[in-house]
């Protein structure tokens, strides 16, 4: 009887969607994901919902995530919310375009900017100091991923050692260096925290797989947005510091903003840094893309 009810119901399917696109789907989806919609279409709430109240049903779409969080790996979930994607008439996400766009103006502006400090630098046969060696080792990092915020790290201490070297000011000079050692902390505290927050390490890449991605995710909103915004701060405090010295400077007006907006550039960065948008979007490969492209216009 069960039997028989369950070809019952998945012939309801097969008519619901289209034989087509139904039999395509069925063929391609898990059975533990069958099980599901063999389940759900079993009791009186959704026994009777045609195609498009199922793809547009957001109890149905919340029951049915329950039940493949329950009885489906993670790859099998990802893989039949693809086949019920397209079953549905949901295009993938796709923002290519928009991160071509923002990443090719992020690049084409430190381009420009970094033309005119190296061709400052020659013609006012100007040395080099600590702060552009920080920069170049700032620069190895760029391939390792896991040392991101150490590349972070490294360009705040050569901004903030370049400050050092220009203005002269006792109580300036105290406040830098008290900044650095912030930073400095920052770095620290981040790395206790990556290496020691989950045992064994290996969880980080298949953890995913297996269904831990709760301990991976442990301080995500502890530590990962409190870290971005106390980076977010740390940036406009940066931007701040030698305003208090430009300000006081006995140039003309126009001389003064000029110089001003020079050390303001960084604003960019802040901007586009944060330009990310909320991660809970429909298709999941999607999250980090936003993300990555904050990392690139730093």
């Amino acid at each position: 009887m069960a039997l028989s009810r369950r070809f019952l119901i998945l012939g309801t399917i097969c008519l619901l969607y289209g034989t087509a696109t139904a039999q395509s789907m069925l063929a391609d989806a898990p059975k533990c994901a069958i099980d599901c919609l063999t389940e759900l279409l079993s009791k009186k709430e959704y026994a009777e919902m045609g195609q498009e109240a199922m793809c547009s049903s957001k109890p149905f779409a919340k029951a049915m995530g329950v039940c493949l969080m329950v009885k489906c790996s993670m790859r099998q979930t990802m893989d039949f919310i693809k086949e019920s994607s397209a079953a549905c008439g949901i295009p993938p996400t796709n923002n290519t375009t928009s991160y071509r766009v923002n990443s090719t103006v992020v690049f084409a502006f430190a381009l420009v900017f970094f033309a005119l400090r190296i061709v400052t630098k020659f013609r006012l046969g100007l040395t080099w100091g600590i702060d552009d060696t920080l920069t170049t080792l700032s620069v190895l990092f760029i391939v390792i991923e896991v040392l991101y915020l150490t590349a972070l790290v490294l360009v705040k201490a050569a901004i903030l050692c370049f400050f050092l070297r220009i203005f002269p000011d006792h109580k300036f000079r105290i406040v830098v260096k008290c900044t650095m050692v912030f930073n400095a902390l920052i770095w620290v505290g981040f790395f206790i925290f990556v290496f020691f927050q989950i045992q064994p390490f290996s969880l980080f890449w298949n953890g995913w797989q297996q269904k831990k991605g709760h301990l991976i995710l442990t301080g995500f909103t502890n530590f990962t947005l409190p870290l971005a915004g106390i980076n977010l701060l740390l940036d406009i405090w940066m931007l701040i510091l030698p305003m208090t010295q430009l300000w006081g400077m006995g140039l003309k007006l126009k001389k003064k903003l000029g110089v001003i907006s020079m050390f303001s550039v960084g604003i960019l960065w802040i901007l586009d840094g944060q330009y990310v948008h909320d991660g809970f979007i429909g298709d999941k490969s999607w999250d980090n893309v936003d993300d990555k492209r904050g990392e690139k216009g730093q």
